[in-house]
């Protein structure tokens, strides 16, 4: 590329010239922050400690030979009701994990449920599916929260919470790791981005890590209920 000489010739050139200062004084140009900091601060992260919290970044599918018991819990449904994971014997349940003020991946996979749910609408409606999802933030998201949350998307789930002991548990047993940070003016709860799809015997079949593809969990869906 060439560029023309004058004035704006000049000014490039004095541009790169800056850049080469703030670079040699090991400063990001226009972060105003030295590159030490900025790699300790990346350190810091969550997704760097654990890569699972990055959904968008990290997505892996794994089929479960042979099937693991999924681990049982009883948590407050979005109505104000105990549900537990024994009272869906008999149904194919997808499980996942996030929360309503989550700015990142969490919406992409309540959007991905909601294809789901679609797809599969008599199977939802004839109770031979059940979507679930449990928050990560039980400290926002309230029954009540999670109704208007799931009324205002239209999701035919059941949204659960609970107290912190009871969802520790459950985090836990599905090996979710959680973590909150003030990083900016709004807390951010990190977390891992992993679902589950689990038979009607209670076993887990398959495991989803990352933002999954609504055709892939579909095709493992009608390989335990037929298809849609």
């Amino acid at each position: 590329m060439f560029w023309k000489k004058g004035k704006a010739g000049a000014g490039v050139a004095a541009a790169l010239a800056i850049a080469a200062v703030l670079a040699g004084a090991g400063l990001a140009w226009g972060l105003g922050m030295p590159q030490e900091a900025r790699h300790a601060s990346h350190a810091e992260s969550p997704a760097v400690r654990h890569p699972e919290v990055s959904g968008l970044r990290v997505v892996s599918r794994e089929v479960v030979t042979p099937g693991a018991i999924a681990p049982d819990f009883r948590l407050v449904d979005r109505s104000g009701a105990l549900v537990g994971l024994k009272d869906l014997g008999g149904k194919v349940v997808l499980l996942s994990f996030l929360y309503t003020n989550c700015p990142e991946a969490c919406p992409l996979i309540t959007g991905h449920y909601l294809t789901l749910q679609h797809r599969f609408h008599e199977a939802v409606e004839g109770g031979e599916l059940a979507l679930v999802l449990v928050t990560t933030d039980p400290e926002h998201d309230t029954p009540e929260h999670l109704q208007e949350y799931t009324l205002q998307r239209g999701g035919r789930w059941s949204f659960l919470t609970g107290d912190q002991v009871s969802l520790q548990g459950v985090w836990t047993a599905y090996g979710i790791h959680r973590e909150v940070q003030e990083r900016t003016r709004e807390v951010v709860v990190y977390h891992s981005y992993k679902t589950y799809l689990i038979d009607g015997d209670g076993l887990i079949r398959y495991r989803y890590e990352g933002v999954w593809q609504p055709q892939d969990v579909a095709r493992d869906m009608e390989a335990l209920m037929g298809p849609a």
